[in-house]
Parts: C-alpha cells; sequence; structure tokens
C-alpha cells in the first residue's frame, strides 16, 4: 500500500455549500507537503445514502454502515492505485470520498471498478476524475477558512478543559494571544480590541523585531460562544495585518 509522505492527521468542520450543510472532513497532515509531483489525479467517489437525515447529514442510524464502506473503499484504493484519500464531504444525501492517484494508476478504469464493485456492499458508488497537479481542489475547496480553522482548534482546547472537569458555561477571564509584523498595526489592533471590550496589556516588541499583544476579557465558553468571540476578534484583527494565536483561561470547576 502507497504511504503518503506525512501522518495522516484528519479534522473535520461544519460548512454551508448552496445553502445547505455539509460535514468535511480532511488530512491536515498533507498540507506542508502537497502538491505532490506523483500524485496529480484527484479522483472523487461518490457513495449514496440510503437514508440521510432531512437535511442531508448522515443518519445516526446509517453511520456504521456508511463509515465501513467509506473505510474499505479507501483501503482498496491505496493498495490497488496507490491512492491517497485527503478528504470527505458529506452533503445532500451523499458521502463524496477524495483522493490523489498517480496518474499511470489513473488510467486503469477496470481496478478502480474492481475497487469499488468487491467494497461497496449494497450502496449505490458513483466515481469521477479530475487533472489537479497542484492540488487546487485540496487547498480552495476542502481546507477551511480563517475563522472555521480557529473553531477547529477552539474545539481541541474546549476538549482538555473538559478532561480537566471543566464546566464551560461558567463565566471567567479568557486569555487571547496575538502578533502583528510591526509597532504601528499592535497599537491598532489594541485600541479596536479595547472599543470591543477587551482588557489590553501594553504592546510588547520581539527579538525578530514583530510586537505581541495580549488581551483579556470575561466570557463563558459554552454554546458556541468561544467561537463567536475567536470569530469577533478575527474581523477585529484583519488577515493581513496580524495573526491570531489563540487563547487560555483557567479551569471553571463543576460545582
Amino acid at each position: 500500500m502507497s504511504q503518503p509522505p506525512w501522518t495522516p492527521t484528519f479534522d473535520f468542520y461544519i460548512a454551508t455549500l448552496d445553502g445547505d450543510p455539509a460535514a468535511i472532513a480532511l488530512d491536515m497532515g498533507a498540507a506542508d507537503h502537497a502538491p505532490i509531483e506523483t500524485h496529480t489525479r484527484r479522483l472523487a467517489v461518490r457513495i449514496k445514502m440510503k437514508e440521510a437525515r432531512p437535511d442531508g447529514l448522515r443518519a445516526r442510524e446509517e453511520f456504521d454502515a456508511l463509515t465501513a464502506v467509506e473505510e474499505r473503499i479507501a483501503e482498496a484504493i491505496g493498495y490497488e492505485l496507490e491512492g491517497w484519500m485527503v478528504g470527505r464531504v458529506v452533503y445532500r444525501g451523499s458521502a463524496d470520498v477524495f483522493f490523489y492517484v498517480p496518474a499511470a494508476q489513473a488510467e486503469d478504469e477496470e481496478r478502480l471498478a474492481e475497487c469499488i464493485e468487491r467494497n461497496c456492499g449494497d450502496y449505490e458508488v458513483a466515481s469521477q476524475w479530475s487533472d489537479d497537479s497542484t492540488w487546487k481542489f485540496y487547498f480552495e475547496f476542502l481546507w477551511p477558512d480563517r475563522a472555521t480553522m480557529q473553531t477547529m482548534a477552539n474545539r481541541r482546547v474546549l476538549a482538555q478543559l473538559e478532561e480537566a472537569g471543566d464546566d464551560p458555561k461558567h463565566v471567567r477571564p479568557v486569555d487571547h494571544f496575538a502578533f502583528f509584523d510591526d509597532e504601528k498595526t499592535c497599537t491598532s489592533a489594541a485600541a479596536a480590541l479595547r472599543e470591543h471590550g477587551f482588557v489590553v496589556d501594553p504592546p510588547a516588541e520581539r527579538e525578530d523585531g514583530s510586537w505581541s499583544l495580549q488581551f483579556h476579557r470575561e466570557d463563558a465558553l459554552a454554546d458556541g460562544r468561544i467561537d463567536a468571540v475567536t470569530t469577533e476578534i478575527l474581523e477585529v484583527i484583519g488577515e493581513d495585518e496580524g495573526a491570531y494565536d489563540g487563547w487560555g483561561c483557567p479551569v471553571a470547576a463543576t460545582n
């Protein structure tokens, strides 16, 4: 089985595509290596659900069976076609699984058909090839935007806090961190953050000439509140103006 030159690291997020929800999973580990010159063809395998939820996502009753089919097909494509799975989009009653495959292997339609037929069970499955030597689809479609990337990071911090016994409904001081290329931009961001109710520490110059900013505000974390907070911060700190570096807070134990 062909192994990619990275350790597969899958994460997921929920997005909206053409007005409908989509559950998107992707191998974040590929980003530091792609594009790979040996794998220039993109393969999309569409598995039609039998009983999707009304919103088009997976029903709990079908989750295990559908996942098993995806895993069998992905393993077969890895062995037979040297394909690397990089993502999945669940949307409008289908699960689309995406691979990058060597061009020579992509010409073997018979082996692809066999991979699908042997492993699809009683699911309806279709496939489609595309040229994508730059991995544009991975970077421009599957890759999350800045705010979504932060919500994924938030989820990991919330999980760590939960393990420590945290009650996310408690309001508590939350500390935030950001970096800027120059003092002027840092000072401007500090002023804007104060207008949003944050207590801002004095900007600090770093050894490399960049500037850091720490700021604080009392907030709860539950029910998506921390996602709203970080989105608010990212709107203040423009994408070309600075880099938000996450947050931390004390554990607020459940009573």
